[in-house]
């Protein structure tokens, strides 16, 4: 359908899960995409498998969303590569498994960085770099139903993505005050079967089937979501179809937080 003909698109975390899909997903719609993350060899492997479909339409980018000086590079491959920047992803995220008296410094630290300053940092220098173009913009970022309803067995990831909302709230109303025709929102997917669930897994002693049959049941649809399925809902807010909508959060959860 070409949504997202002539637009440049980066994203975090897109060597893996959600924003790996996402980033095909871009591409397939006419995007051309930096795809972003820690990992070389699985972002080479995901921005060949793009240019294998839509040649010329991929990059990868070696990107530590914690860093300032390394969104700056991943911005500047994004405008020297493809001429400029008109939507950005936030995807890029991390979770433990702890309550509050089980968090260390270490991993309360490790989760504010990646995903609150990362968003930060993606929010403040990917708006700027928009707006240099003078055209219509968008960024998503990623929050959760987990900074919706709450966990008390995810509390730094809980307080992280509930603070992206309000983050994608302020960054929105800036965007309107200064005349960027930038809109700004997030999405906040449901339990959705990635890498990070198996990890979630792993550090719950449960296997993969176990652990999708337990989160399975706490949504009313009855499944856990794909990572196609929140890939589709960043595609509807980076495109022209959500031209009407800022400053909002998406639930793509199955239902999870109408209980």
């Amino acid at each position: 359908m070409n949504r997202l003909e002539n637009k440049v698109a980066l994203i975090s975390g897109a060597t893996k899960g959600i924003g790996r899909t996402a980033a095909h997903l871009f591409a397939s719609e006419g995007a051309k995409v930096v795809i972003c993350g820690r990992d070389a060899k699985e972002g080479e492997s995901a921005a060949a498998a793009i240019n294998a479909d839509y040649p010329g339409h991929a990059v990868f980018c070696r990107l530590d969303v914690t860093l300032r000086e390394s969104w700056e590079e991943a911005i500047k491959l994004a405008k020297e590569r493809f001429g400029e920047l008109n939507i950005l992803i936030n995807n890029a995220g991390t979770s433990y498994r702890e309550s509050l008296p089980e968090i260390s410094d270490e991993t309360w630290n490790k989760t504010i960085a990646t995903n609150q300053t990362g968003v930060f940092y993606g929010m403040q220098l990917g708006i700027e770099a928009i707006a240099e173009n003078g055209k219509p913009g968008a960024v998503v970022s990623t929050a959760s139903v987990d900074g919706i309803v709450g966990d008390s067995e995810f509390f730094a990831y809980c307080a992280t993505k509930a603070a992206v909302q309000a983050m994608t709230r302020c960054a929105a109303l800036y965007c309107g005050e200064k005349g960027y025709d930038i809109r700004v929102n997030a999405v906040a997917p449901g339990y959705i079967l990635t890498p990070m669930a198996e990890e979630d897994a792993r550090q719950n002693g449960q296997t993969i089937e176990e652990y999708c049959s337990e989160f399975a049941a706490h949504h009313p649809i009855g499944r856990m979501g794909t990572p196609l399925e929140i890939a589709e809902a960043y595609l509807y807010l980076a495109s022209d179809a959500s031209s009407f909508v800022t400053g909002t959060t998406l639930v793509s959860d199955g239902g999870y937080t109408i209980k």
